[in-house]
């Protein structure tokens, strides 16, 4: 997805002004709370009468993101913040950190790679993802957030084509935590919720769905289920790991599962 263009907010990047700095509104980042103590703690009992159900819900999600390509998408975008913050800071420690002189923030506009080949950063044509990213004197905050404008790309042989929902201004938030903000995006685990329409060759479907791209890049979805959710971690190996309140289950695909073990998270 080339072409890229920034837009920053801030009394000062390097260096504030000796007379003091000047206040700064810096946009309101979206709650993510609910979903992060969804992921830590899962709330559903694992009912195995219903395995066949949560089973085609986990490779409904699973077969979405792999058709629109939407983790690779987002860890390119969410990579050019951290290459701007470098650009924008004081790099501090052989660049494992980076440190700003006051509040602020910073949007980023990726323009997407189109249909065509080779790619062209049109943005007319294709679109782009539109990112927010905070930060204080600690470094880049915990929490980045954007939306889509008609942006268009291809997974392999198929168009894709991702835009919002109605007027919503966070229709992707991800969460990458407080780790040191020179840590790279591959070395971060991302919890990210979405709320796009996406047209996948042709055919229009919702995607309000959201996930944990874990450092390994392993999947872990959220099993909404009556009495909570469960926590789906799909394995390299052909296996299903359910996090439950009663503990965790190894399972095969079609979730004929063992245990429940202890109920600690990854």
């Amino acid at each position: 997805m080339p072409g890229l263009r920034i837009a920053l907010g801030g009394a000062s990047v390097l260096g504030a002004a000796a007379c003091g700095t000047p206040h700064i509104d810096k946009p309101r980042a979206p709650d993510m709370g609910e979903l992060i103590a969804a992921y830590a703690a899962p709330d559903a009992a694992f009912d195995a009468s219903a395995a066949d159900e949560i089973a085609l819900a986990i490779g409904a999600i699973d077969e979405l993101l792999a058709r629109t390509d939407l983790r690779e998408q987002l860890v390119d975008v969410l990579a050019d913040v951290l290459d701007q913050a470098t650009d924008l800071s004081d790099v501090q420690g052989d660049g494992v950190d980076f440190t700003f002189e006051a509040d602020g923030y910073m949007r980023v506009t990726r323009i997407c790679a189109g249909w065509a080949a080779p790619a062209r950063p049109d943005r007319d044509v294709n679109g782009a993802l539109l990112v927010t990213a905070t930060f204080s004197q600690d470094g880049l905050d915990p929490i980045v957030w954007g939306s889509a404008e008609t942006c268009r790309y291809r997974a392999g042989d198929v168009s894709i084509e991702l835009d919002q929902v109605g007027a919503s201004g966070d229709a992707v938030s991800v969460y990458w935590g407080s780790a040191p903000s020179g840590q790279a995006v591959s070395e971060r685990t991302l919890l990210v919720d979405l709320n796009l329409e996406a047209n996948i060759g042709g055919e229009r479907l919702p995607l309000d769905i959201d996930f944990r791209s874990l450092v390994d890049g392993t999947l872990e979805y959220r099993i909404p289920r009556p009495d909570g959710s469960l926590i789906a971690h799909v394995g390299t190996e052909n296996t299903v790991t359910l996090r439950a309140i009663d503990g965790t289950y190894v399972c095969d695909p079609e979730l004929n599962c063992s245990g429940p073990t202890s109920t600690e998270a990854p």
